[in-house]
C-alpha cells in the first residue's frame, strides 16, 4: 500500500533538514537500507536509508529544499501500478480551521492552509512604480512638468534662457558654465555626453577637460561590483544562532579569568614527546579538566527548573571549526583516560568532524566543554555557554612574557584561561574553586600520569 516517507529526525536537536540530493528516480526500486535522499542535518549530511523494500512512486520536494522533521517528503509503495491520487490530493487539501481558530479573523495566517510541500512557494509579481505622471505615488510631484523626485526639494536642472518644458520632453539645452561650453568648442568635446560635477549637474571646465576627445577610443567602464552578497545559511549555522541566541539570553553568565604558569606544563609535554608520546597542550589541558571536574563535581551539572542535575560522568566536548560554523565531537570518560587514548580519540573525532561524518552520539551529551583558540594567537577570550552545560572553558594562547620569579624578573610560559558560569548553576566561589582545581593539574602536571 503506497504512503509517505516522512523527512526523518537524524540528529536528537534536528528540527528542519535540507534535502541535498535524491539518490533515486521515480519508479526506481530501493532495497532494505538502500539510500533515498542524502539530507543536510544541523550537525552534518548524511545518507537517508529506508528499511524495507520499496518502490519510489513519487518525489515531492526538489533538491536543495528545506523541510520539517514528519514532513512528506517522497510516497513510496510496493509496487508501480499502485494509485496514489489520495495521498497527492491530501496534500493540497486545506486544514480544517480549529475550534479556537473558527471564530478569528478571516484571512489570518494562523489558520492559512499550509501549502504542498512540493509546491514551490509563490513570488508575489513586482509591483510598478506609479508613473511621475499620474501623481498617485506617495510623494509624486512635477515641477515645470517634469517630474520632481520625492524627498529631495531641488528644482529639476535647467537654464535661465529656456522656456518651461512639456511632460516627458528633453531640455533644450546643456546645464554648463560658459567656460566650460568654450572648453568643448576648443577641444571638440560634445557637452551632451559630459557629466557634470557642479550644482545640480551642472557641467564645469575641469569635467569638459577630463571627457574623452572627438575620436578618442572611450576608456572600458568600471567592471560592476555588488555592494554585498548573500550567504544561504547551512542548517548547522541556522542551530548555532537558536541555541546560542538562547544561551544568551535566557542563561544569566559570569566569567572568571586565570593567568596559569605553564614553565611545567611546557616541560611536561618535551618529556613525552622524548618518550615517544605524541600529545598536544589541547589533549593535557582536556585531561586536567577531567580530573578538576572530579574534584569539583558541583560544576559537571547542568540547570533544571525543578532540580540541578550533578553528571557522574564526566563527558568533555572540544569545540572543533567548520566552514559552516563549529561542532564539539565529545571525549566520554575523559577522566579514565590516559593521554595518549585522549589524542587519538581527539584527532579521529575532529577528522570525522571535518568530513561531516560525525554519528550523533559523538556529539551529543558533553557534560563540559572546552573552546581553544590559543593555536590561532587568540590571548584571551569569552565563550558563550553550551547548553545544558553549566560551564564552557576558553583557553588563551600559550606564549612567553617577562614574570618575576622570587624577586627577579624572567621569562616564563603563561596562558590566560577564562570560565563562563551560568549562575544558575555554578557561583563565583565554586567557579573559583574548579579553577584553583585546574591550576594546581596544569601547574603539576606529573600529577596528570598518576
Amino acid at each position: 500500500m503506497a504512503e509517505f516517507f516522512k523527512m526523518p529526525q537524524a540528529s536528537p536537536t534536528m528540527e528542519v533538514g535540507r534535502l541535498l540530493e535524491w539518490k533515486v528516480r521515480e519508479g526506481d526500486e530501493l532495497q532494505p537500507q538502500g539510500v533515498l535522499a542524502v539530507v543536510e542535518t544541523d550537525k552534518a549530511a548524511m545518507d537517508i536509508e529506508v528499511f524495507d523494500r520499496v518502490v519510489v512512486l513519487k518525489l515531492l520536494v526538489p533538491a536543495d529544499t528545506d523541510v520539517k522533521v514528519d514532513a512528506p517528503i517522497a510516497i513510496v509503495g510496493k509496487s508501480k501500478g499502485e494509485d496514489i491520487s489520495a495521498l497527492v490530493a491530501s496534500l493540497s487539501a486545506p486544514a480544517a480551521p480549529s475550534a479556537q481558530g473558527a471564530g478569528g479573523t478571516s484571512g489570518s495566517p494562523r489558520n492559512a492552509p499550509l501549502p504542498s510541500p512540493a509546491a514551490p512557494v509563490a513570488t508575489p509579481a513586482p509591483v510598478a512604480p506609479p508613473s511621475a505622471s499620474s501623481g498617485a505615488g506617495l510623494g509624486a510631484r512635477s515641477w515645470m512638468g517634469r517630474p520632481h523626485t520625492p524627498g529631495i526639494e531641488e528644482m529639476p536642472p535647467w537654464d535661465a534662457g529656456d522656456a518651461p518644458l512639456a511632460a516627458g520632453a528633453e531640455p533644450a539645452r546643456v546645464r554648463a558654465a560658459p567656460a566650460a561650453r568654450r572648453a568643448a568648442a576648443e577641444h571638440g568635446v560634445d557637452l551632451s555626453t559630459v557629466k557634470g560635477s557642479g550644482p545640480r549637474g551642472r557641467v564645469l571646465r575641469s569635467d569638459v577637460e577630463s571627457a574623452p576627445k572627438a575620436g578618442a577610443p572611450a576608456s572600458a567602464p568600471a567592471p560592476v561590483v555588488a555592494a554585498s552578497t548573500a550567504v544561504r545559511n547551512s542548517m548547522m549555522r541556522k542551530t548555532i544562532a537558536k541555541r546560542l541566541t538562547a544561551a544568551w539570553q535566557d542563561a544569566p553568565a559570569f566569567f572568571l579569568s586565570a593567568r596559569i604558569d605553564c614553565d611545567a606544563l611546557v616541560g611536561f609535554r618535551e618529556a613525552l614527546k622524548a618518550a615517544g608520546v605524541t600529545v598536544s597542550f589541547n589533549d593535557i589541558l582536556l585531561k586536567a579538566v577531567a580530573r578538576a571536574l572530579r574534584e569539583v563535581p558541583e560544576v559537571n551539572a547542568s540547570w533544571g527548573e525543578e532540580a540541578i542535575l550533578r553528571h557522574n560522568e564526566v563527558h568533555v566536548g572540544v569545540a572543533v571549526a567548520l566552514p559552516d560554523g563549529l561542532i564539539t565531537p565529545v571525549v566520554r570518560h575523559t577522566d579514565t583516560k590516559g593521554l595518549a587514548a585522549i589524542a587519538a580519540e581527539v584527532r579521529a573525532l575532529a577528522g570525522r568532524a571535518k568530513e561531516g561524518k560525525l554519528k550523533p552520539e559523538e556529539y551529543t551529551g558533553s557534560t563540559f566543554t572546552v573552546s581553544n583558540l590559543g593555536m590561532m594567537g587568540i590571548e584571551h577570550f569569552t565563550a558563550i555557554l553550551n547548553p545544558p552545560e553549566a560551564c564552557i572553558l576558553a583557553v588563551g594562547s600559550l606564549q612567553q612574557e617577562p614574570v618575576v620569579k622570587d624577586g627577579t624578573l624572567a621569562v616564563g610560559w603563561r596562558m590566560k584561561l577564562t570560565l563562563t558560569c551560568d549562575h544558575r548553576v555554578v557561583d563565583g566561589a565554586l567557579g573559583a574553586r574548579f579553577l584553583q582545581a585546574l591550576r594546581k593539574y596544569l601547574e603539576a602536571p606529573a600529577l596528570l600520569a598518576a
